[in-house]
């Protein structure tokens, strides 16, 4: 099992890159305020449809995603590809990253997080199971803004893998140390099994923290690749 972790950047808004969106997507592209929003957006809709197409042998353009909420039915959830085969797919955006995690099989969840200024004390005491928060406080203050996103990427991750986002608590479930390998040490989350739920963090570069999580048997060694798509977003024109 492998899973492809693919990382863009925003890219500028095109004829093409506008057509790929369906009807909703378009919608929901217009009423975003900043442009930076708008081409994260597109950027990520343009990607997951590009990559998934190479993976089913169809035109981008061909490739159907259907974003409804696994509770209310509106069309804010989990991105999925509809096809015969289709891969999994997940995608996340921060400043000037897009990052896409797709794999064949298992559920998927990606994250990545620019490190920013953010009342991360005050969220700690929000989303922090008790463990978490204990070794949380006991961190320099100076250190604490890092280790924060570092948890709360690899939060995102879990809770995105498995396809009902933040409706998962996220302080219901405990994670290794920020400075140790990733993983779920205990849960109280039915949705979230330490003995199946299986973690990497990626290369997001300095300022941002990113982790990729997926739900299943366990992977092999090396399960992660990541790799630039900036000329794949370039070449659609």
């Amino acid at each position: 099992m492998r899973c492809d972790v693919w990382w863009a950047r925003p890219a500028a808004e095109t004829p093409r890159l506008l057509a790929m969106l369906d009807d909703v997507e378009r919608e929901r592209y217009g009423r975003y305020r900043l442009e930076v929003d708008q081409l994260r957006f597109l950027t990520g809709r343009a990607l997951i449809r590009t990559i998934a197409g190479q993976r089913l042998g169809i035109e981008p353009e061909a490739v159907v995603l259907d974003s409804s909420c696994y509770d209310c039915g509106k069309p804010h959830g989990k991105p999925r590809v509809v096809a015969d085969g289709a891969p999994s797919v997940s995608i996340s955006h921060s400043g000037s990253r897009v990052a896409l995690a797709v794999i064949d099989g298992p559920p998927v969840g990606v994250d990545v997080e620019q490190v920013r200024d953010a009342e991360v004390d005050e969220l700690a005491r929000i989303a922090f199971s008790p463990d978490e928060r204990a070794a949380f406080d006991a961190l320099p203050a100076a250190g604490r803004r890092s280790a924060f996103f570092t948890y709360w990427a690899r939060k995102e991750a879990v809770v995105k893998a498995t396809g009902k986002g933040m409706s998962i608590v996220m302080s219901t479930f405990t994670l290794s140390d920020f400075d140790a390998p990733p993983r779920v040490v205990a849960s109280d989350s039915a949705e979230v099994d330490p003995a199946r739920v299986h973690m990497s963090d990626l290369a997001a570069g300095e300022e941002y923290r990113a982790s990729v999580a997926v739900i299943g048997d366990a992977p092999g060694p090396d399960w992660v690749t990541e790799q630039n798509a900036d000329a794949v977003i370039a070449a659609l024109g």
